[in-house]
């Protein structure tokens, strides 16, 4: 072979073609068509447990190679027969889309080689929007599927896929005070769902629906609604997003209060202070610590149910 290239074009992970001009105990020489021949050892021939390289190997064979290592001091070149991995650790940021091969089932999920140092996993809950009951039922071994890196930890050497394309926005990084546009999908009687492309739909209660005494969603919004709201606290454990549509730099939402809010146990106490009638005050004060009880006891009640209906969403 002409020699075309010099050492210093050739590049770590560079593919080549070479002829093999001498086979040895431990290797063999390659021409790479450089103005150096290239190392290959007997442990980069790409097959496991190696014990001559003559049975893999001839003088003359054409032979496909990658760089492994390079020394321009001392002009020499180590080659590999194992392909490099396509992405390097530092290449698997979340929310990349790549393909690869399923090579593997298991009962929770199956595992797709990228092109990365080890296989990643597609956890049968990544396999679709809804209940899968095995993976068989979304892919089979040897198919080539589209993926989206979840996760990947370089330490643990493990890489988590996913079958479903990531949300616009990630749970994790939606901070408080953030403001989004979002479409209503569901009201109930305690609020809103709203869709804000965060793969789970986040929820506006219904006291945070404009300023004054909302009593009914649908006094405020419409399925299909498109709005503006504020991030108020999210849980990316529970997956839960709790949203206002109040204080918003254009403020939409606003009706008349419906009449006085229930005064603190302390306010009716102030206030019958106030007015010097001490039966009418210890009368109103426990009034208030009783509807005070009553509604502590509707919010519990009102929780259990969102959390119950915030469970059915994600089911």
């Amino acid at each position: 072979m002409d020699n075309s290239i010099s050492l210093g074009e050739i590049s770590l992970g560079q593919r080549l073609e070479g002829t093999v001009k001498k086979v040895t105990l431990s290797g063999a020489l390659i021409d790479i068509g450089a103005n150096v021949e290239g190392l290959l050892h007997i442990s980069e021939l790409g097959q496991k447990q190696v014990t001559r390289v003559s049975n893999l190997l001839t003088e003359g064979q054409k032979v496909t190679v990658w760089v492994k290592r390079q020394d321009l001091t001392g002009g020499r070149v180590s080659l590999t027969m194992v392909e490099p991995a396509k992405f390097t650790w530092s290449d698997l940021q979340p929310g990349l889309k790549t393909e690869g091969k399923v090579v593997r089932l298991e009962k929770f999920g199956a595992f797709v080689d990228i092109g990365a140092d080890t296989d990643g996993l597609v956890h049968i809950s990544e396999m679709g929007s809804g209940r899968v009951n095995k993976p068989s039922d979304v892919v089979s071994e040897g198919q080539v599927v589209t993926v989206w890196i979840k996760e990947a930890d370089r330490k643990l050497k493990r890489i988590s896929l996913s079958l479903q394309e990531p949300p616009d926005v990630d749970i994790r990084s939606l901070k408080p005070n953030t403001t989004l546009r979002g479409k209503v999908v569901r009201l109930e009687n305690f609020g809103a769902f709203v869709d804000i492309g965060a793969g789970r739909d986040g929820m506006i209660h219904v006291t945070e629906m404009g300023r004054g005494y909302v009593g009914s969603p649908s006094e405020i919004l419409s399925m299909g609604d498109e709005v503006q709201v504020r991030v108020l606290e999210v849980d990316p454990r529970r997956g839960r997003i709790s949203l206002s549509m109040k204080d918003l730099p254009a403020e939409k939402y606003e009706v008349e209060t419906a009449g006085e809010e229930t005064p603190s146990s302390m306010e009716y106490a102030l206030r019958m202070a106030m007015e010097g009638d001490g039966e009418m005050m210890d009368s109103r004060y426990r009034e208030a610590r009783r509807q005070r009880k009553s509604k502590d006891r509707r919010d519990r009640i009102q929780d259990d149910i969102i959390d119950r209906t915030w469970r059915e969403l994600r089911s």
